[in-house]
């Protein structure tokens, strides 16, 4: 029995966690564990010399993918040296100066450190010195560094040029400090073609013209920075614009997409006020642009550089005759959560890639806040609740790692589920404990003590509990600092229940126990009464409540844990369903979902809520069961009862398909649109024969009725049509790829191709994927569609063809690409090769293990569960 709201023993270690801070805690419970291991040294720079400011100029080479520059550094040398390490990668260096005089240190380069160690025949003084570097470098074709996209126009092809440097790309630009902490303010010129518009972080200071048809063009200075927030862009570009306040909000796109770009604009200057009054903090910055290209990455979608983000058009633009409601609801989010990183992770910027979940976490909680505000008709809320859901699928395996994680290299930094989805999931936990009110307070004051500096995990906590009076440390400690997932279990005993807890893992080191201090919500749905307090193991929790109630907990679902109801209990719920909140239906089915599928309870449970919910439920309650049948239709691949579980699906989603339908209806929820479109696609995957046979008509009508698909449905209805492709069809669909010169939509229709279930086909589009035909920034989204459908073809193919690979995807390669399209595998054997492929060339990127843990235990569920399904589809009535 509990006595007390902190578990035994807590105070001892809520006093270690204290001093050591947060950014150490890992190492801390490691230690408290019993494990003696240490952790390997941080691959950082050495201290005696710091960046202060940069004048950097380079002149690119578009066509022949080179560029020169020159850096001149101001640095401050710490104490008496004569060797200066910077990074530098894919650089070679030419003429060095020192303090105004040519030198000649000797040169070494670290090509796995990425460094550059200088040594001089004399020592540097501490004190203040100037470095200038002349050097080289090249033109990547995906986003690393300095990058090219090719597009096409109806005048022919063209390029443009632009930069990404996180983590850790900006040493591909220029010799420099390149750690987060290591702030300085920068100075760009570029030298580029007059008739180029170049855009970097800040306004123009001055423009001179050159003698060969360049411009040399100058920025104003930035203020103090990360060097991965620096930002250039050179090419064919129009801007439209706006005034917000003082600040010159601007979309910067390919001469001719301006008309999709006006969304975009209006989003912004909706967000920037808020943000401002959230923060307490004004945009320091005199302008803020969102540069927008065609095409996209095998890593990011977008990329927060400090007064000028960095988009792919798919993630920004909007096309009204073939953007969805999914698309308008995917940019705005992302221009919330890039906006809402001006202030977290440029402004204040965490210390080391440690807590990259105080630039992540946060830019993600940000966006759904933003969206709640500004579009209430969508549910962001209840949407966010998916990510949710599957940062706990991830965190359930072996592969998971904890919020705040030990990073030894900048390069292996966690751009994962876990740094955004959990750390929102985390961050939202923690607001709804100790109030939206008090969290604000919080984070003005952590914004204003922190500007233009770096900070730990334990700084924001520190402020939270400043702000709130309330201990929240040990919660925070325990979600961010450990991996994993609570597991809270009701057992009924009697009229009262017992809550114990465990933890929740679907594999052997996922269900090492550990405790977590969780907070708590219960409530008896139809009273008027609810508990809140902690759970934590081995100190289980009884309560009394009215005879007979069904007992309800995590209601309204801000807490970070999956909830098991005995069968009394589970029952009970059940047969109120239909009755509960949408936050809590969602809830139920997504941990009995995940109960189904490891194993802990019958999968039944999930099809039998599933089946039961109400045509008129909430669209995203829906948008749920939906999306699991999907699930369970691709692990029916190959297998001969998938026939019957896609009649049995059809069945179950017929009510409300009969409510929702293709065309629009009066008064309709804003987020039915969203499942009009999930429904047309997985009926099509279903083989509805009536969703079939219509998208092939209004495909058929398209090219003489554009209305036949409108933007709502067009995407769905082409991949229900991609799907079902003959080779004449998929020719036709190929045709249409290449005559577009809309990039939006010659984005879309390549990434039809792979949809095809032929196998013929699929493996054309394989061929196509690695030809000179698409643009190279296009390529991995061809691939996804045959990876999902024919993973042990497409694993096959991209071995046999991996040099070719390897040279696409440069410098990032096969095993950087292939963390975005495994995402569909569910074969063990295929998973563990590409693992070892991916361990043969140094160390595995955590998305990419992530994603391969997801294809074992996929091929886990087949075997295991396909049985139960099965018998449960058989006794359909």
């Amino acid at each position: 029995m509990r006595q007390s709201s902190l578990p035994a023993g807590w105070t001892g270690r809520a006093s270690l966690i204290k001093r050591i801070g947060l950014g150490l805690l890992l190492a801390a419970t490691a230690l408290l564990a019993g494990c003696g291991e240490t952790q390997p040294a941080r691959n950082v720079l050495p201290t005696d010399i710091t960046p202060v400011h940069y004048d950097i100029t380079v002149r690119p080479d578009a066509a022949a993918l080179t560029f020169t520059g020159s850096v001149d550094a101001d640095v401050q040398v710490v104490r008496t040296t004569n060797t200066v390490t910077l990074n530098a990668a894919d650089i070679t260096f030419g003429k060095i100066r020192l303090d105004g005089a040519d030198a000649t240190p000797k040169v070494a380069f670290d090509r796995d450190a990425q460094t550059a160690t200088l040594t001089f025949d004399a020592p540097l003084p501490a004190g203040r010195h100037r470095l200038a570097i002349d050097y080289t470098g090249k033109i990547n074709q995906q986003a690393f560094g300095l990058f090219s996209v090719d597009y096409d126009t109806s005048q022919g092809s063209k390029r443009l040029l632009a930069t990404q440097f996180e983590a850790p790309d900006a040493r591909r630009f220029a010799p420099m400090w390149d750690e987060p902490a290591l702030k300085a303010t920068f100075r760009l010129t570029v030298e580029a073609p007059t008739a180029d518009m170049v855009v970097s972080n800040t306004p123009i200071e001055s423009v001179a013209p050159l003698a060969d048809g360049f411009s040399r063009t100058t920025f104003a200075a930035t203020p103090k920075m990360s060097s991965y927030l620096l930002f250039l862009a050179v090419g064919d570009f129009e801007r439209i614009s706006r005034k917000v306040g003082a600040v010159d909000v601007g979309v910067v796109v390919k001469r001719g997409s301006t008309g999709q770009a006006g969304y975009a604009l209006d989003a912004a200057a909706q967000l920037l006020p808020w943000f401002n009054d959230y923060f307490g903090t004004p945009y320091p910055l005199p302008k803020l642009d969102m540069v927008a290209l065609p095409g996209g990455a095998a890593a990011f979608s977008a990329m927060e550089n400090w007064g000028a983000i960095l988009y792919f058009e798919k993630a920004v633009l909007v096309d009204d005759r073939i953007s969805s409601q999914a698309d308008r609801q995917g940019a705005f989010s992302t221009i919330a959560h890039e906006m809402a990183h001006q202030w977290f992770g440029d402004l204040v910027t965490m210390d080391w890639w440690d807590d990259l979940w105080l630039n992540e976490g946060f830019a993600s909680w940000m966006a759904t806040k933003a969206l709640k505000v500004f579009h209430p008709e969508w549910d962001a809320g209840l949407q966010a609740m998916a990510g949710r859901d599957g940062a706990m699928n991830l965190d359930a395996r072996a592969a998971t790692h904890p919020v705040v994680q030990p990073v030894v290299d900048a390069r292996d930094a966690a751009f994962d589920t876990i740094s955004y989805q959990k750390g929102q999931a985390v961050i939202n936990m923690v607001e709804a404990w100790i109030g939206p009110d008090a969290f604000r307070t919080a984070l003005r004051a952590y914004m204003k003590k922190h500007a233009y500096g770096n900070t730990v995990s334990d700084d924001l906590w520190s402020a939270v509990e400043a702000a709130s009076g309330q201990p929240i440390r040990h919660i925070a400690a325990d979600f961010t600092g450990q991996p994993g997932v609570p597991l809270i279990k009701v057992t009924t005993l009697g009229s009262a229940w017992r809550l114990s807890q465990r933890r929740f893992g679907v594999d052997a080191p996922s269900r090492e126990p550990l405790s977590w201090t969780t907070p708590v919500a219960v409530s008896w749905p139809g009273q008027k009464r609810d508990w809140r307090d902690v759970v934590s193991m081995g100190q289980s929790v009884r309560l009394k409540g009215p005879d007979g109630a069904p007992l309800l907990v995590n209601f309204g679902q801000a807490g970070y844990f999956r909830t098991a109801y005995d069968a009394k209990a589970f029952s009970r719920l059940q047969a109120i369903f239909g009755a509960l909140a949408p936050a809590d239906q969602l809830g139920l089915l997504y941990d009995y979902w995940a109960f189904g599928q490891q194993g802990t309870e019958p999968v039944s449970r999930w099809l039998d809520l599933a089946a039961s919910l109400p045509a008129d439920a909430n669209p995203v309650v829906w948008m749920q069961v939906v999306d699991a049948l999907g699930q369970i239709d691709r692990l029916y691949d190959g297998d001969r009862g998938q026939a019957a579980f896609r009649t049995r699906g059809r069945a179950m989603l017929a009510p409300v398909w009969s409510r929702i339908g293709w065309t629009p209806v009066d008064g309709e929820p804003a987020t039915a649109v969203l499942l009009r479109a999930k429904l047309v696609e997985t009926l099509g995957r279903l083989d509805d024969p009536a969703v079939v046979a219509e998208a092939r008509a209004r495909f058929d009508r398209m090219a003489s009725d554009p209305s036949a698909l409108p933007a709502a449905v067009r995407e769905p209805a082409l991949t229900v049509v991609a799907m079902h492709a003959d080779a004449a069809t998929w020719e036709q669909l190929h045709r249409m790829a290449l005559a577009s010169t809309n990039a939006l939509e010659k984005q879309q229709l390549y990434g039809l191709l792979g949809e095809t279930r032929d196998r013929a086909l699929a493996q054309r589009t394989l061929v196509l994927a690695l030809s000179a035909e698409p643009p190279t920034t296009l390529r991995q989204n061809i691939l996804r569609g045959p990876s999902a459908n024919f993973p042990a073809m497409t694993w096959a193919y991209l071995k046999a063809n991996k040099t070719r690979a390897d040279a696409l995807f440069a410098p990032g390669s096969l095993v950087g690409t292939l963390q975005r399209i495994t995402g569909g595998w569910a074969d063990e054997t295929i998973a563990n090769e590409a693992l070892a492929m991916a361990r043969a060339e140094g160390e595995v990127p955590q998305r990419l293990k992530a994603s391969l843990s997801a294809a074992v235990y996929r091929a886990k569920v087949r075997r295991d569960r396909l049985g139960d399904i099965g018998t449960w589809v058989s006794q359909a009535p």
